[in-house]
């Protein structure tokens, strides 16, 4: 016991020594803190401004009258120059703006000119304060013609040039180091000795400051926001794995995780740019069979729900982690489309959209800090959650039809899919298909109210969750159980209020701009991604040269039209009123149910990729109903890969011959739909 506790304490002491070590060393030979305006990495650094843009002198953003940027890790105590390069350009006839710098203490108004120009300011901190330079800039704002914004003062570059008469380590950082190290030496607690972990941890440690003085800006930032976040996922999974069995067999998760790591690392050679073009395409495939290959020596066994749950976190952690990196957070532009109706939302209570009114309420959420580089960090860290939610209604499900699917794999499909990772950055996808799984799950736990609350909210977010709302209260009608009427006023009162919650505030406010989003879709031609272009390009394949980009619209006519419409309204309804079949089921209408969005996503005549995040998830909740056998399973696998992968190559990697991948999703896509309904309708199924 006594050697425990030495190997305990010189675990601790050599972690909190290496940590401070680290940091002592990163803080005297990293150049002193800096934030490039308008660049990719001033995410970590500036708060309150407009969106990037650049100039002939470099990047750049306009304050909106109350800017901030902060600079961390100059060194405590140690006597500064901070320089801030600006300028305010103002057309002849508006006076010039008055402008205050603010620092620590210090206070200074300038007048700046319309060209940049530098300016200084000598300070030395009080060592209490913590080594931090919090910049605040506060300007007069102006309008310009036909811009909606108000605009202060641009700013090009702020930055630290100490002169390290004494630069001891921010404490802050310190413990953020021992706090990551201590979180990775958890890691292996089952699988390695003491001493094996400590290496470990020093590792990372060691890792952490190689990134603090390669990449200081985008790095340093974020060391404690990492340490708080990694610190509260060891404690959810602690709390995990007391209460899972331990008497219960489960499979080796050391395949699903080399696969979960090869995908994200070829994941960050797509971000960085390093695969590019035609060089995207082997790279996607080699993801695809990163996949294949994990999934293969999951499927037909038992994992643990912590364990899947690690696999999506490590996913989804290292891909944030690789966009702060190389400078790429929040670069998909609908990021900045979201915190526009966040902000417009706040300001003005209803904006017209061509969203859901119900969408409106998380972007306000997360616009709330008025920052969009906040935004862009919250928005991957939201759907991560949803992501972990939709994880744990799949595998939730599937654990207890084990005896009809055969395994818990197909939870750790969607959790180390590298495939989705492009849309859980910049769309809300995620969020949407996290109630819809919710309120699957919901249902089969006879929870009605919760059910319908969840996909109530789910379709106000986006409309898909409605259909599986609308078959599951089919099932309802026909059921034969004497608490069938209950159950179906529950689940419908539940879904009223949660519409009516998350709807009715905002018909109330604007009735016009209510209906605006059903107005606009309504109207909308089919578009280049979708399965009817496709469809178009069989007769008149000259629309393919005229289309600029596969997010176009195609006009075709109200004949085309007329067919799509007709022929998703037919195979919807025939899914939907399927459930009328199984009045003694619960599992069958929640199979159809899942079943009904992804249909109508699939033959819709207008396709984003995006999309893809909820085709699967449906697809797997409904696999996991109706799957038969291991073969079953590794069969929508295989589909739901090579559909993913296609997708990859429509958008964000667009190839010019984008038609073939697109049809090779639909052909992939419709085939595994199709597979599933047959699974899930055929008398005699694995499904009563």
């Amino acid at each position: 016991m006594n050697n425990v506790q030495r190997y305990v304490w010189f675990h601790g002491i050599t972690l909190i020594l290496t940590a401070l070590l680290t940091a002592t060393v990163a803080t005297a030979i990293t150049h002193p803190p800096m934030c490039d305006v308008g660049a990719g990495e001033d995410v970590g650094c500036a708060r309150g401004f407009e969106t990037r843009e650049r100039d002939g002198y470099g990047s750049f953003r306009w304050t909106d009258g109350d800017a901030h940027v902060t600079l961390i890790a100059s060194g405590y105590g140690a006597p500064g120059i901070v320089e801030i390069v600006m300028a305010a350009p103002r057309p002849p006839e508006t006076p010039s703006p008055s402008i205050t710098l603010s620092v620590a203490t210090t206070s200074v108004a300038v007048m700046p000119s319309d060209a940049p120009r530098r300016y200084l300011l000598l300070l030395r901190l009080d060592p209490l304060a913590g080594d931090a330079f919090h910049i605040t800039i506060q300007s007069d704002t102006w309008k310009p013609p036909n811009d909606r914004r108000n605009l202060g003062v641009l700013v090009y570059h702020a930055g630290v040039a100490s002169s390290r008469s004494l630069a001891l380590p921010s404490v802050q950082h310190v413990l953020a180091l021992v706090a990551i190290g201590l979180v990775a030496s958890l890691v292996g607690r089952n699988a390695m000795s003491l001493i094996g972990r400590t290496v470990v941890a020093l590792g990372v440690i060691g890792g952490c400051g190689v990134l603090w003085v390669w990449l200081p800006a985008r790095t340093v930032p974020f060391l404690p926001f990492y340490a708080v976040l990694l610190g509260s996922v060891a404690l959810l999974f602690a709390w995990l794995e007391r209460r899972e069995p331990r008497h219960v067999p489960t499979a080796d998760l050391r395949p699903a995780f080399l696969a979960a790591s090869g995908g994200v690392a070829l994941d960050a050679l797509l971000v960085a740019g390093v695969a590019r073009g035609e060089w995207s395409v082997p790279v996607i495939a080699a993801q695809a069979a990163c996949v294949v290959w994990g999934m293969w020596h999951s499927i037909g066994r038992t994992l643990t729900l912590s364990g899947v749950l690690r696999i999506a976190l490590v996913v989804r952690l290292t891909a944030l982690t690789t966009r702060l990196l190389s400078g790429e957070i929040g670069s998909d532009p609908d990021v900045e489309l979201f915190y526009s109706y966040g902000r417009a939302t706040l300001e003005l209570g209803l904006p017209v959209v061509e969203y859901p009114s119900g969408a409106l309420i998380p972007w306000a959420i997360l616009a709330l800090p008025a920052s969009r580089e906040l935004f862009a960090l919250a928005l991957p860290l939201c759907n991560t959650v949803a992501d972990l939610v939709i994880v744990l209604a799949i595998w939730s499900m599937s654990e207890r039809r084990s005896s009809a699917s055969g395994n818990t794999g197909l939870a750790c499909f969607y959790a180390l899919s590298p495939l989705l990772l492009p849309f859980l950055h910049g769309k809300y996808d995620p969020l949407p298909t996290a109630f819809l799984a919710l309120g699957l799950m919901a249902y089969t736990y006879g929870r009605m109210v919760w059910s319908g609350a969840a996909l109530g909210i789910g379709g106000a977010l986006k409309w898909t969750p409605w259909l599986a709302a609308a078959t599951l209260a089919l099932g309802m009608l026909r059921s034969r159980s004497s608490r069938a009427p209950a159950s179906l006023w529950a689940f419908a009162a539940g879904g009223t209020m949660a519409v009516a919650a998350t709807s009715i505030p905002f018909a109330l406010i604007d009735w016009d701009r209510f209906l605006a989003p059903y107005t606009l879709q309504g109207g909308r031609a089919i578009t280049g991604e979708s399965v009817w272009f496709l469809a178009v390009l069989i007769t008149a394949p000259e629309h393919w040269a005229r289309l600029p980009a596969p997010w176009g619209s195609v006009e075709t006519g109200r004949t085309m039209m007329g067919i799509a419409v007709g022929v998703q309204g037919i195979v919807l309804a025939s899914l939907t009123l399927s459930a009328l079949r199984f009045p003694s089921s619960v599992w069958r209408p929640t199979a159809l149910a899942a079943l009904a969005p992804a249909a109508f996503l699939l033959l819709n005549r207008v396709f984003s990729p995006q999309y893809m995040v909820t085709i699967t998830a449906a697809l797997l909740i409904a696999c996991a109903i109706v799957g038969q056998s291991p073969r079953h399973t590794r069969g929508i696998v295989v589909l739901l890969t090579i559909a993913q992968a296609a997708n990859l190559l429509i958008w964000p990697n667009t190839v010019p011959w984008w038609p073939l991948p697109s049809a090779v999703l639909f052909a992939v896509a419709l085939a595994a739909l199709a597979w599933l309904t047959v699974m899930t309708v055929r008398k005699g199924g694995a499904a009563d």
